[in-house]
């Protein structure tokens, strides 16, 4: 006999199966046999990685523990230190408030050190804060009248002054003693600015 050719075969079963189908629950419970066992190896797994980092972490949190607990002695010492520097803090917050919070009286100075004639001798400047303004009393002498009056006249002009009045004039030996009462408005004290 002729050897055939070797060929492809092909094996078609065309009858419908003589048995019944499977029902749900057996298709389930045999996919969980073959895949469902590597649902299982992998949820495994998790849990043992899982049970592993909570021993490494509880291992980190108690070595944190105890660095903490050898660095409190050194902490507590250095309580006096911190008692300090909050004082010191303390006392320049309230000197930044108090020189915040007040005029630069070295300006108004100024202004009245600039009226002042060479011949008048100021001897005495109180000054008195009240209200935005300030209350200013001057003593001094001169042996010049118009001196005297030049300075009363230049406070006068002096935008930064009101009621610049003579209190009291007197002459003792050739000298003409005086006293001045006058008024500064004191604008923007934080500002530094009269």
């Amino acid at each position: 006999m002729p050897k055939g050719k070797p060929g492809l075969t092909i094996n078609l079963d065309l009858l419908k199966p003589q048995s019944n189908p499977e029902k749900i629950p057996v298709k389930l419970f045999r996919w969980l046999l073959s895949s469902g066992r590597f649902i299982f190896i992998f949820v495994e797994a998790l849990v043992l990685i899982a049970f592993g980092a909570r021993f490494k972490l509880d291992a980190d949190i108690a070595s944190k523990k105890e660095a903490i607990e050898q660095q409190i002695p050194y902490i507590e010492s250095l309580s006096s230190y911190e008692i300090a520097i909050r004082q010191t803090q303390l006392k320049l917050s309230t000197i930044n408030n108090i020189k915040n919070g007040s005029p630069d009286w070295s300006i108004l100075l100024k202004k009245i050190a600039d009226q002042t004639p060479a011949s008048v001798k100021i001897t005495n400047i109180s000054i008195e804060k009240d209200l935005g303004n300030a209350m200013i009393h001057i003593a001094g002498q001169t042996q010049i009248n118009s001196d005297l009056a030049s300075f009363v006249g230049g406070l006068r002009t002096d935008n930064t002054f009101t009621g610049a009045n003579i209190g009291s004039v007197g002459l003792e030996q050739g000298v003409i003693k005086f006293t001045l009462d006058a008024t500064a408005k004191l604008v923007n004290l934080g500002n530094k600015s009269l």
